[in-house]
């Protein structure tokens, strides 16, 4: 099908045509006849963060356990987790967690670094139609037949952080993936079969690849919205509904043939996390999980190496990340 669907940030959907990249339509904008309200589509990160907040004027000195001034930001779609330590400077490198969110609800109650983890689970369907945006709660047969259906996974995962009997942090992840019906379809969906790729970047744009040709930049759109996945809606013989599955990601050297030179460097480099701002809530979007986040420019000068951010905002921009050593 001529469709790639994305979900933002925001967990809102959003339709474009896969070759021309117009807008077909989103969730921006009211959608007719909605029979369950795109409100019930929360943010896809939520973080509650002690003493962060718009303005604050707390220190690290005003709490008893440092840990509980510690920033966790996570990664949508991964589910990893970066941490900004306790009174770590704004040029200090994040640190990202050996665990990520899935993982810490499996091993819940976990124990790591004198902390302790407790996580669940829950896991809902989604039935949205195509052509319209709609979310569809119930249908009858007739209805049904006229509309193109896909089903998508809503997995939300809730960790709670204990330090000494005390709740120092909330995290809550949801992402959004093939019905299980489907998943074993994704692990061969290795490539799509026009070559076309969508990749989003931090500033909410997308940039569009096609792979078989000598030059695969193919254009670029600018989005009000930070994009956090892609799918592919493919058709077979065997059903009347279509597939959704999450787009393949082609290596960096296969989008950027000309640039090797520049890529080798980039990647000997730490990793690249770019964090931004959905709510009251920090997300980090890291090179590994969206690719084109290693070309985010630093600044050439920092304002003040010496800042400790103590709002959000202060967070926002690119970061270095390195491998947060566990000491249980």
């Amino acid at each position: 099908m001529d469709f790639v669907l994305l979900a933002s940030i925001d967990g809102r959907f959003h339709a474009l045509n896969r070759t021309t990249g117009r807008m077909l339509w989103s969730m921006d904008q009211p959608i007719a006849n909605t029979q369950v309200a795109v409100t019930n589509l929360k943010e896809l990160v939520s973080t509650e963060h002690s003493g962060l907040g718009e303005t604050s004027d707390f220190s690290v000195d005003d709490f008893d356990d440092p840990a509980s001034t510690e920033t966790y930001i996570i990664e949508p779609q991964s589910g990893a987790i970066f941490v900004s330590p306790a009174n770590s400077k704004r040029d200090d490198p994040l640190q990202r967690l050996p665990f990520t969110m899935q993982q810490l609800v499996d091993m819940s109650p976990f124990r790591m670094d004198h902390r302790i983890f407790v996580g669940k689970q829950r896991t809902s369907l989604i039935t949205l139609d195509l052509a319209s945006g709609e979310l569809v709660e119930v249908l009858d047969p007739e209805q049904q037949a006229d509309l193109a259906l896909v089903k998508i996974d809503r997995t939300e995962y809730h960790v709670s952080v204990f330090s000494h009997d005390q709740v120092i942090q909330n995290l809550t992840y949801a992402s959004y993936g093939p019905n299980s019906i489907d998943k074993e379809m994704q692990h061969h969906w290795h490539r799509t079969p026009d070559n076309l790729y969508h990749q989003p970047t931090p500033d909410g744009s997308l940039v569009i690849f096609k792979t078989d040709e000598q030059e695969p930049f193919h254009s670029f759109i600018k989005l009000k919205r930070q994009i956090v996945a892609v799918f592919d809606t493919v058709s077979t013989a065997e059903r009347s509904e279509p597939l959704l599955l999450a787009q393949p990601k082609p290596a960096l050297n296969v989008l950027y043939p000309s640039r090797l030179k520049e890529l080798w460097k980039l990647l000997k480099q730490d990793e690249i996390v770019w964090v931004g701002r959905v709510g009251n809530s920090l997300y980090a979007s890291s090179n590994n999980t969206f690719p084109l986040v290693i070309f985010s420019p630093f600044p050439a000068l920092p304002i003040d190496t010496e800042m400790v951010c103590t709002t959000l905002d202060c967070f926002i921009g690119p970061h270095r990340a390195i491998p947060r050593l566990s000491n249980t």
